[in-house]
């Protein structure tokens, strides 16, 4: 369950820098995720209970958006057609139980890659920034259309 990333992970210092990218986050709280199916280290993401308006899919557990793992990949939910353009991009990959065990976790959830760079690390952000509007049933505070308001 945990899939973690085998192979070019995040320098401590990139993996840091994301962190504190997540706990600046508007209405988040970062918090650690002791879950017996996610390694020691992982880092949880959530929206406030009040502005979590998003679709059900948009969630891990409870109002949890994203997780950051220890070796700085990300798992995460994303409207299909933004994350149609993550994919196509090659920034992740669709959660293999999403792709070998349908219905165990939505299609939306995906994984994303661990930035190594400063270059990597803003298009992670700009990726993050996108679950969170989808989170919220929101983009740029503008509704969307199919939130759960």
């Amino acid at each position: 369950m945990p899939c973690l990333q085998r192979e070019q992970g995040s320098p401590p210092e990139i993996w840091n820098e994301l962190l504190t990218i997540l706990a600046a986050l508007p209405h988040c709280t970062v918090t650690p995720y002791n879950h017996p199916r996610y390694p020691a280290g992982t880092v949880a993401v959530a929206v406030a209970e009040d502005v979590a308006n998003g679709q059900p899919e948009a969630f891990i557990d409870g109002t949890i958006f994203a997780l950051l793992r220890p070796d700085g990949s990300l798992e995460l939910r994303l409207k299909p057609e933004w994350g149609e353009v993550v994919l196509q991009n090659g920034w992740g990959t669709i959660h293999p139980l999403a792709r070998y065990l349908s219905g165990i976790v939505p299609p939306q959830s995906l994984i994303i890659y661990a930035p190594r760079t400063h270059a990597e690390l803003d298009v992670v952000r700009r990726i993050v920034q996108a679950a969170l509007w989808y989170a919220r049933g929101e983009l740029h505070g503008v509704p969307l259309p199919d939130s759960r308001w």
